[in-house]
């Protein structure tokens, strides 16, 4: 499946840092960041390499990622199933008791990098999230900066 990123300066190379560290956000179409100017790029990715985040503990034993569950949990001091739910999308961030509502929307941003490292742990390369465009996919591009094609 073709895929679709947006950046506003060009891709010369992939690190682990950054808000988002080796994932980059796709669409399957291209989109606007806020009417800036910016570069878009493709890729193509096989759809078995990528998991909804929803059937990630429907297909996998959250045992398998236990640790990153963990680190859910501790850093926004939730039970392990409310951590499992945020990862996976049954539970909404903003439902969260202790998750003050106007640090929610940056919140859920790094609850969608636990659901895609969750998603890499498990062999995937990338993961479909939900969010205010609809579907985005999270991919693994470190060390495949050669992939992204401009369009």
């Amino acid at each position: 499946m073709e895929l679709i990123h947006t950046s506003p300066v060009e891709i010369k190379e992939i690190t682990r840092s950054g808000r988002f560290g080796e994932f980059l956000f796709f669409s399957d179409r291209e989109y606007s960041m806020g009417g800036h100017d910016y570069i878009a790029y493709s890729i193509e990715v096989g759809e078995d390499d990528i998991i909804e985040a929803g059937q990630l503990f429907y297909r996998h034993d959250s045992a398998e990622v236990a640790d990153i569950i963990e680190q859910v949990a501790d850093r926004f001091n939730v039970d392990i199933e409310t951590a499992e739910g945020l990862i996976d999308e049954s539970v909404n961030i903003y439902d969260v008791d202790g998750i003050d509502p106007e640090e929610a929307a940056e919140t859920s941003w790094d609850i969608q990098l636990y659901t895609a490292k969750v998603a890499k742990k498990l062999g995937y390369r990338g993961v479909a999230v939900e969010d205010e465009t609809g579907t985005s996919y999270m991919i693994d591009m470190l060390g495949r900066e050669s992939e992204l094609v401009k369009k």
